[in-house]
């Protein structure tokens, strides 16, 4: 036993011998991080003695460098030299630290000996110009490449490097080339040299820069018309800079070359209708069309273009009767052409939406979606959708429980879909309506675990607004009113829902609803399109219910109203930046953070432009 302890005894006290070089690893990283170059020397020379490795030596020579040391540094790279005099590493280093000692000849030197020293192998050339950059030596880092090249008699290696530093030293022109050029011998790097270009140049602006790219593209394709990698990357280039039509020029002439049946106009359309720019889309898909019914894309295209027609029309603040009578016109003229099918359901859909919500005609939109809800063929999810439509234009026409049972079909169909939960949400909606808020909270206490969250944030909303404002004299007569306004307003009767929000602060001028009130005024000022109203009942918000529920739905709709129709884009990024900051369990924060770095200029793929918030129906 003896034997024992007193082995145990000196295997503890030799314990901190083994962790001792561990230690001093980790005490030498926190220096170095801290910035205490000092301290991080005593221990990486330790350790640097006792395993000189390329690891130690690059933080003992980084060491000397950041205490301006250069003695020390040159002294440490000398004796790296005499272990290894044949890697070209260590005479950048020490060409580097002759330079920063004033010793320009001598630096040049070093260096010219590194180049020396580069063997003719891939891996050797990107070392030593990786190693020039290190110490940013630019110019002798694309010396190196074009060495390389010559050494391996391989003109094409090195395109891509070389033109990342030429856009390092914003020699825009040479940078431009070089991907041409490697563009010209291996057209599978166009991703990545989209993704350079975008990184280098800013397509936001017309300079001297992207003029640069513009004119290469034009004279390559000029010179070498077979080569249309050059005009996809112009087409690329276009569409970066929303110069959609010129965009689309070029993509009907590529189109008509490679006899590519309109798929790439295809394409440009839907770009074109989401950045809002409804002449190019139109001359997409007119183009598409043109093309005979044929033609595989014929039928998206005749759609598509009618679609965007209605996106235009609908995007507008009032739109004129005439042309909304025009386009409900040729949308029946399409869906008589093109019959109705599973494609043109959305066409049928759209057409019904007209009616009901700008042509105030419920009537013949609820044939329209009657005669889609029998279509033959049809499938459970598209008939599903089109109840909840007929559903709404039933509460828009005052027929509430029709489109309670509509709603209770739909929920009862899919009972453990995210269309449920939609229909039973709408349900509760009438429940809310009709004055039963009892049994509303019943639905919304279920919802408020859907696994959609937007639908369990509008059922928590919904829910919290009856518990606070029931009363605990179970006092429903504010609420009813509210409810009573909100349901006018679904219903597009503005003008009698803001008189019954004015004569519910009348009557209960000490009622618990002011900020939905507030929020109430916002959406019918929203849906008639008077949108610095309805910015300042947001701000209202914000002011007198700091710590309401309804702060982040306040905060991202004010800075949609300033990012899209009151196009003040400071502020639309200001309040995005507070709900990111003050808001950071809501649900809207991934939507904010994507459009406060649209705002903010990051690049993103192909950013759709922010429309105003939408009217509720």
């Amino acid at each position: 036993m003896k034997k024992f302890l007193a082995l145990l005894a000196l295997l503890m006290c030799s314990f901190p011998l083994f962790a001792q070089p561990g230690m001093d690893e980790q005490l030498a990283a926190q220096y170095f991080q801290q910035g205490e170059y000092e301290k991080a020397i005593l221990y990486y020379e330790k350790l640097y003695k006792q395993q000189p490795t390329d690891y130690y030596y690059e933080q003992l020579f980084k060491s000397h460098i950041g205490l301006q040391d250069l003695e020390a540094a040159q002294k440490l790279v000398k004796d790296r030299m005499r272990r290894n005099d044949a890697d070209p590493r260590y005479s950048i280093d020490m060409g580097s630290v002759l330079k920063m000692s004033g010793e320009t000849d001598k630096a040049q030197k070093e260096f010219e000996k590194a180049l020396k020293l580069m063997r003719a192998d891939q891996a050797s050339v990107r070392s030593v110009a990786t190693n020039f950059q290190r110490v940013e030596e630019l110019d002798l880092a694309l010396q190196a490449y074009e060495r390389g090249q010559r050494m391996l008699n391989d003109q094409l290696s090195f395109h891509f490097e070389i033109a990342s530093l030429h856009a390092q030293k914003g020699d825009v022109p040479k940078m431009v080339n070089a991907y041409m050029d490697l563009l010209a011998v291996n057209e599978a790097y166009i991703q990545a040299v989209q993704n350079a270009l975008s990184r280098f140049l800013d397509f936001t602006v017309a300079d001297v820069r992207t003029e640069t790219l513009r004119t290469e593209l034009l004279r390559r394709i000029q010179r070498d018309p077979s080569k249309t990698i050059f005009q996809e990357l112009l087409i690329w280039m276009y569409i970066q800079q929303k110069d959609l039509t010129a965009a689309f020029i070029q993509s009907k002439a590529l189109d008509k070359r490679n006899d590519e049946g309109g798929m790439r106009l295809m394409e440009l359309a839907r770009i074109a209708a989401a950045n809002k720019d409804h002449a190019a889309a139109f001359k997409s898909y007119d183009y598409v069309v043109s093309l005979g019914r044929n033609d595989g894309n014929y039928l998206l295209a005749r759609t598509g273009s009618v679609h965007t027609r209605y996106l235009e029309l609908t995007e507008q603040a009032e739109p004129a009767i005439n042309d909304l009578q025009e386009l409900d016109q040729r949308m029946a003229n399409t869906l008589a052409e093109l019959g109705l099918n599973k494609t043109t359901l959305d066409l049928l859909r759209e057409r019904a939406h007209l009616k009901a919500y700008y042509l105030d005609q419920h009537p013949e939109a609820i044939a329209l979606l009657e005669e889609g809800i029998y279509l033959a063929g049809i499938d459970a999810k598209s008939q599903a959708q089109l109840k909840l439509d007929l559903g709404d234009v039933y509460l828009l026409s005052g027929e509430i429980w029709e489109a309670s049972l509509l709603y209770s079909q739909v929920d009862l169909d899919f009972k453990y879909d995210v269309m449920a939960h939609e229909a039973r949400l709408r349900n509760a909606k009438v429940s809310f309506y009709s004055g039963d808020f009892l049994w509303a909270q019943a639905q919304l206490e279920v919802l408020k675990a859907s696994t959609s969250k937007l639908i369990a944030n509008d059922a928590m909303e919904l829910s919290l607004r009856i518990t606070d404002n029931l009363g605990l004299d179970s006092n429903s007569v504010p609420l009813s009113f509210f409810a009573r306004a909100e349901l006018l307003r679904v219903q597009h009767l503005y003008d009698r829902s803001l008189l019954t929000l004015d004569s519910l602060d009348k009557e209960y001028p000490m009622h618990s609803l002011g900020d939905d009130v507030l929020y109430e005024r916002f959406h019918i000022a929203n849906s008639r399109r008077q949108y610095a109203e309805a910015a300042g009942f947001l701000v209202k918000v914000l002011e007198l219910y700091p710590l309401d529920i309804l702060v982040d739905n306040a905060l991202l709709d004010l800075g949609k109203l300033y990012e899209g129709p009151l196009n003040d884009k400071v502020k639309a990024q200001e309040y995005y930046e507070k709900l990111l900051f003050e808001q950071t369990g809501s649900i809207f924060v991934p939507e904010a953070r994507e459009r406060f770095r649209i705002l903010r200029g990051d690049k993103l793929e192909a950013p759709p432009e922010p429309p105003p918030p939408t009217p509720q129906p």
